[in-house]
């Protein structure tokens, strides 16, 4: 569509919801749609559950001049997404109230009269990415197209919805911090820029092998667990060349490690040119979780290989007494308790700057 049809279709719209008057009891509320709710061309389209009344009710702009709005908008600001290149809306476009004259939730009617506008809004917009905040806007878009989906199951994942990718999160309003963190919600809102930069990143088939100080690495860790799932796999060899250099002052390997959400990620055990590199891997899917063993159910011991010096040895054996038999919500705990993590979020706190997918330096902060 080209913009000037665009914009006359937009604007049409608009009319259109300023003009609707089914719900009775959002007679003098505000209708909440206009240019201030963003780019017409956003390839992120986010969801609210519905104006509020000491926020777009009063501004006219979804999501600002209230808690909530500016809760969103700092998340926005942390994950890098500018307000300019996404669309703002709501699951109803009114502010529905109680008898108190209080934010209350929109029943299912009042969804229900909304939905055709949210679809017009969602089939003009055509964005690569819908993200809805909260439980009702989760089922709002249900009445668009059923994903039978619920928040608490699927928050901060993506589906395929209506011709494009649906990222169910929660709420940015003080009392759905209560059930989700500002960490967590951090972490939601990267989500959604990392989604977008791979969809606009071309796709390449990977290549290259992993290297060989990582490869024996990763066959120690499997070999000393038997079965190993992929999160636990980068944990452990974090903890590993963590505790190589407390004691050595040197790295074991020459391993890329960055912080990511749920801690550190090694980029050269990417799991593809993992399985390119290693012919003795298995990797099966169990309840969501990737687990990885040995085809042979015997991976061996590859201390005997050039890569580890009997100093590098004997400070793995320890790390592997240490850590190898912890839960996964050990591992996690026994990470950012580290030096390094401590650091990034230090920096983070104190300097206010988005440190996802930042490399970890093991020798700046032992």
């Amino acid at each position: 569509m080209s913009a000037p049809a665009r914009d006359n279709t937009f604007s049409t719209l608009v009319r259109q919801v300023h003009a609707c008057r089914k719900c009775p009891r959002m007679g003098s509320s505000a209708r909440v749609l206009n240019y201030s709710a963003g780019a017409l061309t956003a390839k992120i389209l986010f969801i609210g559950e519905a104006p509020g009344r000491l926020g777009a009710d009063n501004t006219q702009i979804p999501f600002h001049g209230d808690v909530a709005g500016n809760n969103f908008e700092d998340l926005l600001s942390f994950a890098g997404i500018s307000r300019s290149e996404i669309f703002v809306t709501n699951a109803v476009l009114c502010t529905p109230k109680d008898e108190r004259g209080n934010n209350a939730t929109p029943n299912a009617g009042e969804v229900s009269n909304c939905s055709s506008f949210l679809r017009r809004q969602i089939d003009l917009i055509d964005p690569k990415i819908v993200v809805t905040l909260g439980a009702t806007a989760l089922a709002a878009v249900q009445t668009i197209e059923p994903h039978g989906l619920s928040l608490r199951q699927v928050v901060r994942s993506s589906h395929s919805w209506y011709g494009r990718l649906l990222i169910p999160l929660y709420h940015p309003g003080q009392r759905a911090m209560i059930h989700r963190s500002l960490a967590n919600q951090r972490s939601d809102y990267q989500f959604v820029s990392e989604t977008l930069r791979r969809l606009d990143s071309p796709k390449a088939r990977s290549a290259g092998v992993t290297k060989a100080d990582a490869l024996a690495l990763a066959q120690v860790i499997i070999g000393a667990r038997g079965k190993v799932s992929y999160f636990e796999l980068h944990k452990l060899a974090y903890l590993i060349e963590y505790l190589h250099v407390r004691r050595t002052g040197t790295r074991l390997t020459n391993a890329y490690y960055i912080r990511q959400k749920d801690g550190p990620y090694c980029t050269d055990l990417q799991l593809s040119r993992l399985q390119r590199t290693a012919s003795w891997l298995k990797v099966v899917k169990l309840k969501n979780q990737l687990i990885l063993s040995s085809a042979s159910g015997d991976s061996g011991h590859l201390f005997s290989k050039p890569e580890f010096s009997s100093v590098s040895e004997s400070a793995v054996e320890d790390a592997l007494r240490r850590y190898c038999y912890d839960s996964e919500a050990e591992l996690k705990t026994a990470v950012y308790m580290t030096a390094p993590m401590r650091h990034m979020l230090r920096k983070e706190r104190i300097q206010k700057i988005n440190m996802y997918n930042a490399p970890i330096d093991f020798l700046a902060a032992r």
